[in-house]
């Protein structure tokens, strides 16, 4: 069976959650890897299967869109993109 670690974003909890890990993952982003003292601050709020998931998510996002990207996959008609969902 396949859960989510994450609370639903829609949710208050899981909007919150969601907002505070979105606001770590520059680092994971820029270097790909996050050093103790960010590990250490994520794990207040994530278990270690949690942040687990998380990089795993990060790393298949990267390898798809890089995919994507370079095939030329046409956008989705109607489909909605990150900037309608911009904070």
């Amino acid at each position: 069976m396949v859960r989510s670690s994450l609370a639903t974003p829609t949710t208050p909890a899981g909007a919150k959650r969601a907002t505070e890990l979105s606001s770590k993952s520059r680092p994971l982003h820029d270097t790909s890897t996050i050093d103790d003292t960010l590990w250490r601050d994520v794990a207040t709020h994530f278990n270690e299967e949690q942040i687990l998931d998380v990089l795993m998510l990060c790393g298949w996002y990267h390898a798809i869109s890089f995919a994507a990207n370079g095939a030329r996959v046409d956008l989705e008609t109607g489909a909605p993109r990150f900037n309608d969902f911009a904070p």
